[in-house]
């Protein structure tokens, strides 16, 4: 990749070739490159009685990242190393966060003092001035043209720590994230996908979760809706206005040994996640169900590779459905599962009750796809809530294709 270098207030900047699509807005973006031991770039920062050791690395990419913001975008490179994560740090409008080949950004506890608490997240995807100002989002109008970009092996550590997630997002628009391995989930989300339009996750590694009892299914990858009811994204930047996810696209990711890989476990009532896309994934060990799909619109699940899939009541499921309405579930591979396919109405928090609908050709589709060692190889269509009997279920079998 060609650059061109340079030099901004005494730091070398480069702008890299097809990182933006208006190649004159290129030329006047500037790219900065930080280490472990780089220091915050603002002075006034560098004087805070909480900036130490362990907060050092957190100030450092905040004040990169608000420097970007006052200067309407650009790129900030992560060199290889360790950087601590006490803290959240925001992502602004029209800016690109690298972490190069051998990063590892562990999720910490610690701040070196009382007057700060660590927060659960470590990259909010919404502008560093509304975590300063307690600003609130709503709709699709925070964060837009967004990228976080791993290279080689670059990772989000959450080192086990309870209920952290790597990225909190919502009300975003047009967002990227790939290349990176997330490590250690322990509870909660590693991601939080909430009231977006249009993103791309791909090339993601999500290994080793943990559960915490009682806490929801823990997915790798949540998407839900800021909802004060459901209180489904508890971050306080949002308005809670139950915007719903639409255009989605989750590929070629890695899911080894997690909870649940990607899923929805609530819902606002008449506000549907639509268009979401998940295809060529494998998903390789799951505790509870491997792809959850909970009140959404026109999915498509195609040509994922789904396995050992268990929990100890055996009724772990490759794909789990409730209030879906349309789409296409074709072409996947099911391998040693409790079960496979099974949809059903739901109800929680007072709304109303959400069921599936599907067309004849729908439901042949979902018909297409290859199981093996599965104990349940059926797909399963319950058709009244809260009734799971043979008379209240439509089944059916695979087909070859």
């Amino acid at each position: 990749m060609k650059k061109k270098s340079v030099i901004v207030m005494g730091i070398t900047a480069c702008v890299f070739g097809g990182m933006l699509s208006n190649p004159a807005e290129a030329a006047t973006k500037k790219t900065y490159s930080i280490t472990p031991k780089t220091e915050a770039i603002d002075p006034l920062i560098r004087k805070y009685t909480t900036y130490n050791a362990k907060t050092r690395n957190h100030y450092t990419m905040r004040s990169y990242l608000e420097k970007l913001e006052a200067e309407g975008g650009g790129t900030l490179i992560l060199q290889k190393g360790t950087y601590l994560s006490p803290l959240r740090v925001g992502i602004p409008s029209n800016t690109t966060v690298i972490l190069e080949d051998g990063v590892i950004i562990k999720k910490t506890s610690e701040t070196g003092t009382s007057k700060i608490s660590a927060t659960s997240s470590v990259f909010d995807l919404v502008a560093p001035s509304v975590l300063r100002l307690n600003k609130k989002m709503s709709g699709y109008n925070g964060t837009k043209n967004a990228k976080i970009i791993g290279k080689g092996n670059a990772q989000i550590d959450l080192n086990h720590f309870p209920r952290g997630s790597a990225f909190a997002i919502a009300h975003n628009e047009n967002l990227y994230i790939g290349g990176i391995t997330v490590r250690n989930q322990k509870g909660s989300h590693a991601m939080e996908l909430d009231a977006t339009n249009k993103a791309v996750i791909e090339n993601m590694k999500f290994v080793d979760s943990t559960m915490i009892p009682n806490t929801g299914p823990n997915e790798s990858i949540n998407l839900d809706t800021p909802d004060p009811v459901t209180k489904g994204f508890p971050w306080k930047w949002s308005k809670q206005d139950s915007t719903p996810n639409q255009n989605i696209t989750i590929r070629k990711n890695k899911f080894l040994n997690i909870n649940v890989a990607i899923g929805t476990h609530q819902y606002s009532e008449n506000r549907l996640h639509s268009n979401v896309r998940i295809e060529n994934n494998l998903i390789d060990g799951t505790k509870d169900y491997a792809i959850s799909m909970m009140n959404w619109k026109n999915p498509t699940v195609i040509n994922n590779v789904i396995r050992d899939v268990h929990r100890a009541d055996k009724k772990a499921m490759t794909i789990l459905g409730r209030g879906v309405i349309g789409g296409t579930i074709r072409y996947n591979q099911f391998e040693n599962a409790d079960r496979a396919i099974q949809m059903q109405p739901f109800q929680s928090d007072g709304y109303a009750p959400i069921y599936n609908v599907f067309t004849e050709q729908e439901k042949q589709m979902m018909q297409q796809n290859r199981v093996k060692d599965v104990t349940l190889n059926q797909i399963v269509l319950f058709t009244r809530l809260n009734e799971y009997t043979y008379k209240t279920a439509e089944r059916y079998s695979f087909t070859s294709y």
